[in-house]
């Protein structure tokens, strides 16, 4: 499972981004729109928007949004551990919880964390069939 230290290192992984750069990124962040940040930053919407469209900036605002409410996986992976409980104490308090019901919920639980570990990143190796044989008999024929 990862855990809260995971998350900071990949937080830290972060490509550097200039303070200026990052208080526009903030702002835009925040619903300014392309004018309000021009003026407040003294450049021309153009800037603001060849900015905002660089892979660092649009890397750093998709994190962020990522890392807001229900986006964030890991409290995702939280509201369902307390609904998987809150399910499983009521059933205990004689209310009903069916077996396919918890099965449900402990396998979207299984999902979710499939999702949230790092993939291992392995070498590509491209793999080419030679029909050499059959090319060879195909020709001869012919």
């Amino acid at each position: 499972m990862t855990t809260a230290r995971d998350v900071i290192n990949k937080t830290l992984e972060a490509p550097q981004l200039d303070p200026i750069v990052l208080g526009i990124a903030n702002e835009h962040i925040q619903g300014k729109s392309y004018s309000e940040i021009a003026e407040t930053f003294s450049i021309s919407q153009d800037r603001v928007a060849q900015v905002l469209d660089s892979r660092e900036v649009k890397s750093y605002v998709d994190q962020v949004y990522l890392s807001q409410g229900y986006l964030n996986r890991f409290k995702r992976l939280d509201l369902i551990n307390q609904v998987i409980q809150q399910k499983v104490e009521e059933a205990l308090l004689g209310g009903e919880l069916t077996k396919k019901d918890l099965l449900d919920w402990l396998r979207l639980l299984q999902e979710m964390d499939k999702t949230a570990r790092p993939q291992p990143k392995g070498p590509t190796v491209a793999v080419q069939v030679n029909n050499y044989d059959s090319l060879m008999r195909d020709l001869m024929e012919q």
